[in-house]
């Protein structure tokens, strides 16, 4: 099992349920008509708490009913204070602070008590490490009598990440997919006929290495781009998180303002190429990669350029010439 950290591991995440079209007070400015929020629209509000432990923002994603109730993703690291508070009544006034702008405490408030008494009750869960089996599939050979056995991983039994890049389950089916091809003899990543496609009886010791060797790779790619792609999406509220931010979204607007420029032949953002349903994430990855080599060269170019005009290049010969 490989194993990482990204800025995403470990955050806990629990759900508010809110009303369907419940309505933002003020959201155009102070004194304006509530916006009577849509299903199918994603909102993140925003706390007036901007501390790295009280800082919250509830994260709502499109969904398709608009008269169902509206689940709140509330995303936060361990040591939020939300996850001191242990009873309805108290979380509800910690919510009236938070956000004034919503009744939340008063009589007749968009969020029911018995609600509030579930939501200071859940435990949540935890974001993921991003991680994967370097082993996807394992078999037993038979005799002339048959008796071949094997056991294949897909989904979430190989892979596990935080949900930033939106992959899960287009990865899970990936594998079901890939799986199907090498059993069937095809290449498990383009589905194109091999010399064991024609063969009449494909043993499934075959199957299950074309599997283990074409997929692991893509597999391995996949938690790089979960590692690299978004892990800042939350709005992390640590002093640290907020750094790294800044140098996360700079580099993602660098890239996409250079792939402009240069008409793509600088490639954009890895989250960005992931979007596109022709490229596999070994692809993505080898081209945000190449994006990376540039910019490295660049640097370490300009430093050796700047070190000739501020030194020239008799330091250095004076270290490597011998006395």
């Amino acid at each position: 099992l490989k194993r990482y950290t990204s800025p995403a591991s470990h955050l806990r995440i629990k759900v508010l349920q809110l009303p369907p079209r419940f309505e933002i007070p003020d959201a155009l400015g102070s004194g304006s008509t509530p916006l009577v929020t849509n299903s199918e629209k994603i909102y993140a509000l925003r706390s007036v708490n901007t501390g790295p432990r009280n800082y919250l923002s509830l994260g709502l994603l499109p969904m398709k009913d608009n008269t169902a109730v509206r689940p709140t993703n509330i995303v936060t690291r361990p040591d939020h204070e939300v996850w001191t508070i242990h009873d309805g009544p108290t979380m509800q006034k910690y919510f009236q602070k938070a956000f004034p702008r919503f009744n939340f405490e008063e009589e007749g408030g968009i969020v029911s008590k018995e609600e509030w008494d579930r939501f200071a009750k859940a435990e949540g869960t935890r974001f993921p490490y991003c991680q994967h089996s370097k082993g996807l599939a394992a078999w037993v050979d038979g005799d002339d009598e048959g008796g071949a056995c094997g056991v294949a991983l897909v989904g979430d039994a190989i892979h596990a990440f935080p949900p930033d890049i939106g992959q899960g389950v287009n990865a899970g089916l990936m594998d079901v997919v890939c799986l199907d091809r090498a059993l069937k003899g095809l290449d498990p990543e383009t589905g194109a006929e091999t010399d064991d496609t024609r063969s009449s009886s494909l043993p499934l010791e075959t199957g299950l290495k074309q599997y283990q060797k074409r997929h692991a790779p893509e597999i391995a790619a996949l938690i790089r781009l979960a590692r690299f792609g978004a892990p800042y999406q939350y709005k992390q509220p640590h002093r640290a998180d907020r750094m790294l931010l800044k140098f996360w979204t700079a580099n993602v607007a660098l890239r996409v303002i250079l792939s402009k420029l240069t008409f793509g032949l600088v490639q954009p953002p890895s989250i960005m190429l992931s979007q596109n349903k022709d490229l596999t994430f070994r692809q993505v990855m080898k081209r945000a990669d190449l994006t990376t080599a540039l910019f490295e060269t660049i640097l370490v170019g300009g430093f050796g350029f700047w070190f000739k005009q501020r030194y020239g290049f008799g330091f250095l010969k004076a270290l490597l010439v011998k006395p």
